[in-house]
């Protein structure tokens, strides 16, 4: 539901990166649907409406850190919503300061740690204005550190009104959760 902290476990194979790719319409069903926000994501239509309310943050930041540069990274995604400046600088700012890389604009993307391009990566996103935000497995690569700063910028987010998906394997991450869902085999069970 709109405004909920969800986590979502299960094995390896359970369908829980399949699950976070249906809800943003990077996957369709085959049977069945989903629908985001009444919008079905089966419908070509809806893809563009779906895909800016629900943001995804993914495993491994290197595959969605797209430029050199900071700022342009976090640029990307909203550039391609068609948002200009001074709107874009705006966002890119605001962004950056939520996921605490405030002045870091300018840094060179491949010069960072793996917890500050997960961050980047978050702002990317972020500067989208979703509603809904997914994090499938995105803290799995990151040290304790790593992840609990991930996890403080959930909390930030939920706090701030922000329906949050997480995917995890990290019994204390989903602890934080308001509700956790448990897959198997593509079933909750």
């Amino acid at each position: 539901e709109e405004g909920q902290f969800v986590c979502v476990l299960g094995a390896n194979g359970s369908g829980k990166s399949t699950f976070s790719k249906l809800i943003n319409a990077l996957l369709v069903p085959d049977t069945g649907t989903v629908t985001v926000n009444n919008l079905e994501t089966n419908n070509p239509d809806n893809t563009f409406a779906i895909r800016s309310t629900a943001g995804a943050v993914f495993q491994n930041p290197d595959d969605q850190i797209v430029a050199s540069l900071v700022e342009n990274d976090v640029a990307f995604g909203p550039e391609n919503l068609g948002i200009e400046n001074p709107e874009l600088r705006q966002r890119v700012e605001e962004s950056l300061a939520k996921v605490g890389l405030a002045g870091s604009g300018k840094r060179e993307t491949t010069a960072l740690s793996g917890g500050q391009k997960q961050r980047v990566a978050i702002a990317g996103v972020l500067a989208m204005h979703p509603s809904i935000l997914i994090f499938d497995e995105a803290s799995a690569m990151l040290d304790p550190r790593g992840r609990r700063g991930l996890m403080r910028v959930c909390k930030e987010l939920h706090e701030q009104g922000m329906t949050v998906i997480m995917i995890t394997h990290f019994m204390e991450e989903a602890a934080e959760a308001d509700r956790v869902i448990v897959l198997n085999d593509g079933h909750c069970v």
